[in-house]
């Protein structure tokens, strides 16, 4: 091996001619296997090519011929992490800092190897050591924000951030950290400040277009569909902007063209699991009639299909690529009145097909529950917050026995509420984890080393979806706060409402069934202090108010023939709905509805009345002014129908084939008002008819709901009940 032709070599590499480089290092090597720089500068041009594995392998020779310089171990540590493997980059990094003790940049990249295995503590000691060796290193005092921050130490992380922008003013990162921590404080317009210095400094940096439009969405602000156009038209071809244009339209109920734009997204990028998803199991939020319904349920069944055909398509992901790719959640399906225990079982499998490829650590057995001592039991929540899934689940952290019980909370919600503040006060230990790599979040949970994790509301948020879809604990349970099965072979049990379920329950779930008495937790009973009267909120003052206020979702196609037969046999009958938050979603239905109305000849516009967004307080307020609540088919009032009840409204239901179809029926037969359940179609009009034009029979409904209404709210027994069932699942039985 001549000098001259190494030297040439190194030339081209420095000319940024990659490829050449790299066949004349091997052809080198060919003459002279034992040459470690050789394997070195091999590694480097094959990492510089995306080549991961094959960097990992050159870096391996060169450090099996010489382990002493400190710049094999960098290399090899670079190429563990792109090839997904941060904890064998954390070994090699910290062979070379043990090298070169005073080599910065060594230490940055020990730091984010650290964070990227959630080792929040090891990241913050190798950030602060490379910002004593090197001050001015924005990345260093960047890479020690996250690391504060992944300590639950916002202060610190904004003072780290801070310098970082000191050392490096035009440092887009720390722009967009100080917007996450921003946004995980709950300070929007902070963030949004924040995001614009971070695209002021960098156009083209994804992740703060991507937060920009994500916060105005949260926001409600009009501006959020523009931040996503200018985000697709700035970087056209990220595969990652136009899936997230393509999720904006679909929440905005234009389902057509999010389709469209999720299978552009899947063109840009044939591996994007999160683009493929989209493309083949988007479900719209409101149904033309029933035939659109079974036309999307057949659509939504091919499209599993076509996902387990090409599969491996999506198995050489990084792990935290993987489960942000996989947050998806089916919601809409559980909308069409269906058992979907095999389409979900379906989709399971797949999801739990891909993360097994790309996190196999998690799919391993854990030890099971120990045997003494207090029962750990996690919970894992999105929505522990002034919400339906905080006010049905808190009493079962608040209320669980502690000299039984060690309730551990992991909540990834930025948003914190008093329901939040007061859960947070009631577990022994409460992590925030809000705006943490999903990866993170993952060995988080593992770490605590549970013998119980409880998802209640599994279905209502990809992420936790995606989490759940793992194995991070011996036994893994889902609530109802979803009512339906998660399809996941991972989740052991799933705790329902006993009397909510129909006979035969079991052929719904894939999980076992564990029931509950009651509600299945200790509600409290709502209250408001509105004292508005039907003017100041917005209804007609000489009508007879019918009710509907679920979400517009919510309401099958089969309920709009109900709704017509109630307003031809009562004159005086006004439909009362509530607005959902994007306007096309409430035109679809209104669309829909409308029609149907038409049809049996009835003035849609005059018998109708949407009102748009409430506080907590006036919404109750409507339910106490109005006359009757209409309940909805296939999936009845559960939160609604108890604020009904607590505000004196009656109530009609016909009870369907599964329990989120049977809840308002369970509560009533509670309050002893088994008249209030219809029996089929023609009783549920008769009834609904009665409550509205029978005044006298309105009156007694009103005061019987007052005087039972302790059945259902207050009732201490469902926790003590779902503290048995826990105990029972990890094989504690008393």
């Amino acid at each position: 091996m001549s000098a001259e032709r190494l030297q040439a070599a190194r030339e081209l590499h420095g000319a940024g001619q990659i490829e050449e480089a790299l066949a004349a290092y091997s052809a080198l090597l060919a003459e002279r296997e034992d040459d470690a720089e050789l394997w070195h500068l091999r590694a480097i041009a094959e990492h510089q090519l995306g080549r991961a594995e094959l960097a990992r392998t050159s870096a391996g020779r060169a450090i099996a011929i010489d382990a002493a310089p400190p710049a094999y171990h960098l290399i090899a540590g670079h190429a563990a992490s792109d090839a997904g493997d941060p904890r064998a980059a954390a070994v090699h990094y910290a062979a070379a800092v043990a090298r070169k003790p005073d080599w910065a940049a060594a230490w940055i990249a020990l730091g984010s190897a650290r964070i990227e295995e959630a080792d929040a503590g090891g990241a913050r000691e190798a950030f602060q050591q490379a910002t004593i060796l090197e001050s001015t290193a924005a990345r260093a005092w960047n890479g020690l924000g996250l690391a504060e921050l992944g300590l639950d130490r916002p202060e610190q992380a904004q003072a780290a951030f801070r310098r970082a922008l000191e050392a490096e003013p035009g440092f887009a990162l720390a722009h967009l950290n100080l917007a996450r921590l921003a946004e995980r404080e709950g300070k929007f317009d902070e963030a949004l400040e924040s995001l614009e210095s971070a695209l002021r400094a960098d156009p083209r940096l994804v992740d703060a277009l991507l937060l920009r439009a994500q916060l105005l969405r949260r926001k409600r602000d009009p501006r959020a569909g523009g931040a996503h156009k200018v985000a697709v038209q700035a970087i056209p071809d990220d595969a990652r902007l136009r899936a997230a244009w393509a999720d904006f339209l679909w929440e905005a109920g234009l389902t057509t063209e999010s389709v469209r734009e999720f299978q552009r997204a899947e063109t840009l990028d044939p591996t994007s699991l999160r683009a493929a998803l989209g493309a083949r199991l988007v479900l719209p939020a409101v149904y033309r009639d029933e035939a659109d319904l079974e036309a999307n349920r057949a659509r939504y069944a091919q499209g599993l299909d076509e996902l387990h055909a090409g599969m491996s398509r999506f198995t050489g992901a990084r792990p935290n690529a993987a489960l942000v790719g996989a947050s998806w959640t089916n919601f809409y399906l559980a909308y069409q009145g269906r058992n979907d225990r095999d389409l979900q079982s379906r989709y399971g499998d797949f999801v739990a097909g891909v993360l097994r490829a790309n996190l196999p650590e998690f799919f391993a057995d854990r030890p099971p529950p120990r045997p003494g001592g207090r029962l750990r039991v996690g919970f894992l929540s999105h929505f522990f917050f002034n919400c339906t899934v905080g006010r049905y689940f808190a009493s079962w952290i608040r209320d669980l026995d502690r000299t039984r019980f060690e309730p551990v909370v992991f909540y990834t919600n930025a948003w914190v509420a008093d329901d939040t503040r007061a859960i947070a006060a009631a577990a022994d230990r409460f992590h925030h984890v809000s705006g943490y790599p999903l990866h993170a979040i993952a060995r988080r949970v593992a770490a605590e080393e549970l013998d119980i994790l409880v998802y209640p509301e599994l279905g209502m948020h990809a992420e936790t979806f995606a989490l759940a879809a793992l194995r991070l604990a011996p036994v893994q349970v889902a609530g109802w706060g979803h009512p339906t099965t998660s399809g996941l072979a991972t989740m052991d049990a799933y705790l329902t409402c006993a009397e909510m379920e129909p006979e035969g329950a079991q052929a719904a779930y894939r999980e076992r069934l564990v029931g509950l008495p009651g509600i299945g937790t200790r509600y409290q009973r709502p209250r408001t202090e509105s004292t508005k009267d039907r003017e100041a909120l917005g209804l007609p003052v000489d009508a007879t108010l019918y009710l509907c206020p679920q979400s517009l979702f919510k309401i099958h196609p089969a309920n709009d023939g109900l709704f017509a037969r109630v307003l031809s046999e009562d004159p005086r009958a006004r439909l009362v709905f509530f607005g959902y938050k994007e306007g096309p979603v409430t035109q679809n239905f209104r669309r829909r509805l409308f029609e149907a109305l038409a049809r049996a000849g009835i003035d849609a516009e005059r018998r109708t009345v949407f009102l748009g967004f409430l506080s907590h307080g006036d919404y109750l307020r409507v339910n106490a002014v109005c006359d009757v609540m209409l309940d909805t088919l296939h999936w009845s009032g559960g939160n609604t129908s108890l604020d009904a009840i607590a505000a004196g409204l009656p109530l009609v239901t016909l009870p369907g084939e599964l329990m989120r179809g049977r809840q308002s029926a369970a509560m009533l037969r509670r309050l002893g008002l088994e008249a209030l359940v219809a029996k089929d179609a023609d009783d549920y009009v008769r009834i609904a008819l009665r409550l509205g034009t029978d005044a006298a029979w309105r009156r007694e409904i009103r005061a019987a709901l007052e005087a039972r209404a302790g059945a259902l709210f207050d009732d201490t027994a469902p926790v003590e009940a779902f503290a048995r069932a826990l105990e029972d699942l990890a094989g504690r039985g008393r």
